[in-house]
């Protein structure tokens, strides 16, 4: 009965669970192959190199002690070749390894970045933004234990040791065999080291993903965490967060220091029973001194192939983990085959239909069970409920952020599933209670509503959004930088920077999660005048919070837990004494008698 079988050493070494990381990695390693072509050259031109200079030892050692100056002054002039050979080969070597990895790194994160992308929305429910962001930073750097030179060092280290093990049996068989029966000693070193580095580095690697994910939360709530003076529980916890990573991190290296323990023993014990066979031998007369030279400068690229190895294989390991993580990003199905871009976007001549909506965010409760609503177009429709009724979803179905899992939403008598994803965004313009901007500058905030637009186009807009003149007051004007998110601006100017952002896009139909919900008194009379021409003629629908914004609305649709229980316009509705009397009475108590009476 066999012991070890090759199923149970290929199960032991984790053989199988490296085919998969090495033929993803593939994709982009195949892409660079001349480069990694011209490092094998180098690798072979090294190989010899190092053979060049044992000979050298050797021949300089027996030539020193014959006294032959005649041959050692044309040995001197090889041994600087072999030095500069070996000078331009470490520089080529680093340059070429270096470009390989930078721009296999730099492809990486382009196609993990597209397919984040292009992700379903659903995908950020449970996916943190900072554990993105491990991915394209932490992970993808993690990789070049594989996509280096420690690939080729799998090819050049056995190749080193083959080469030397034939040099080295010309000059004596018994002292190269005794240096090569401890190589094992460092391979299995390597198979349980490495099994060991693989698992810890996984969760070193998630750990990183979550202190990513609460800086993430942390820098963008520093409002929050001052108002309630949490910066000392904040505090505590990163300091915990970081206790943990330098906790896994020193047991990386407690791995990693007892398997170079391992490696180093196996080559030192080889060294020294060398080095005391090799001088009885010299007393022996069996070899020369600079026959034993060329051996013990040659022993350790018999040995250290074996070490060597067992080293690649745990950076194998570690990368391995990076690796498997970012894998899992990728298997993640996507939305579209492509990114979606601008273009024209498709004007509404009928209406936007939602029949027998069915959808659920979690697969099992249902916001929507018969979800029916039809919005004209280039009318006025609001939505009124209580939170959770389900007039935010409404938004998400719309934009193909979320797809029913029956029904169908028709844009005139087009359903929205056969609508390429591009162009159906492209005829929305969306404004969100909370004005989203990007760090840069104003001018580049309101220019992403139409990519193309000229300086004139981006300050009509402005003007139409009232924050020109506020703009213009700045020392910097358009160029003004907004900071992250926004943070250099109030929360009126930043909404009507994204209103601006709307109003050049001039997509035939507008969504406003009320819009002028962030503006004082007096900016909020501007900008619903501006509104107003914006909705004239267009389909817009409008989440409403406040009921006095909505009162001239064409149709006003009242939700109730996914279902729309009323419809109408303001007076029709307050006559019915329903959900939107009762609403309008707990904004208007002083109206409350006017009403039912």
């Amino acid at each position: 009965m066999r012991l070890l079988s090759a199923r149970s050493i290929r199960h032991f070494l984790e053989i199988g669970e490296v085919k998969k990381p090495l033929k993803f990695l593939g994709v982009y390693m195949r892409r660079y192959w001349v480069l990694y072509m011209s490092l094998f050259f180098l690798l072979t031109i090294g190989i010899l190199n190092t053979l060049g200079f044992a000979w050298f030892m050797k021949n300089m050692t027996d030539s020193a002690i014959a006294l032959d100056f005649d041959r050692l002054g044309r040995l001197f002039m090889v041994g600087a070749a072999l030095t500069v050979i070996s000078s331009a080969l470490l520089y080529l070597n680093i340059y070429l390894e270096s470009n390989v990895v930078i721009k296999i790194k730099r492809d990486m994160k382009n196609d993990l970045f597209n397919h984040i992308l292009r992700l379903p929305a659903s995908h950020f429910n449970h996916q943190h933004s900072g554990e993105m962001v491990s991915h394209l930073t932490n992970d993808v750097g993690n990789i070049e234990g594989i996509i280096g030179i420690n690939i080729l060092n799998m090819i050049r280290l056995p190749a080193t040791a083959i080469a030397a093990m034939i040099f080295l049996m010309n000059i004596d068989a018994k002292l190269t065999l005794l240096g090569f029966i401890f190589g094992p000693i460092a391979v299995l070193s390597a198979a349980v080291f490495g099994k060991l580095l693989r698992s810890n580095s996984k969760t070193l690697q998630a750990a990183w993903g979550k202190q990513y994910s609460f800086l993430n939360d942390s820098l963008m709530s520093q409002t929050i965490i001052r108002s309630f003076s949490l910066e000392r529980l904040f505090f505590q916890r990163y300091t915990a967060s970081n206790d943990t990573l330098a906790s896994l991190q020193l047991k990386d290296a407690k791995i990693y220091g007892w398997f170079q323990v391992g490696a180093s023993a196996a080559l030192s014990i080889a060294y020294l029973a060398n080095v005391g066979l090799g001088t009885w031998y010299v007393a022996k007369g069996i070899i020369t001194v600079g026959s034993l030279m060329a051996f013990t400068t040659l022993m350790q690229y018999l040995i250290f192939p074996f070490t060597g190895i067992a080293g690649q294989w745990g950076s194998f390991q570690r990368s391995l983990a990076s690796v498997d993580r970012i894998m899992a990003v990728f298997d993640t199905p996507v939305q579209t085959n492509e990114l979606p871009e601008a273009l024209p976007g498709k004007e509404l001549r009928g209406s936007i239909q939602f029949r027998n909506i069915q959808f659920s965010y979690d697969g099992s409760t249902d916001v929507f069970k018969s979800l029916n609503l039809t919005v004209p177009a280039n009318k006025i429709t609001a939505l009124v409920g209580s939170s959770g009724a389900g007039k935010s979803t409404i938004f998400l179905l719309l934009q193909g952020l979320y797809k029913p899992a029956n029904g169908e939403i028709l844009f005139d008598s087009t359903p929205t599933e056969q609508m390429d994803l591009s162009q159906l965004r492209s005829s929305i313009a969306y404004v969100p209670q909370e004005a989203v901007l990007f760090d840069g500058t104003i001018r580049e905030n309101i220019a992403y509503g139409k990519l193309n637009a000229d300086m004139n186009e981006i300050k009509q807009a402005a003007r139409d959004a009232n924050i020109d003149d506020f703009i213009m007051s700045l020392p910097d004007g358009y160029e003004t930088s907004v900071g992250e998110r926004g943070v250099n601006l109030s929360g009126g100017q930043r909404q009507r920077i994204a209103i601006a952002r709307a109003i050049l896009k001039n997509a035939p139909v507008l969504l406003l999660d009320e819009a002028t919900s962030a503006l004082d008194s007096e900016t909020e009379h501007l900008v619903k005048s501006a509104l107003e021409r914006l909705m004239k003629n267009r389909t817009t629908l409008v989440i409403a919070h406040r009921l006095s914004t909505i009162q001239n609305a064409d149709q006003i649709v009242v939700m109730d837990k996914g279902s729309v229980v009323e419809q109408g316009r303001h007076h029709d509705l307050i006559a019915m004494h329903g959900l939107y009397t009762r609403f309008y009475q707990l904004q208007f108590p002083d109206e409350g008698m006017l009403v039912g009476a």
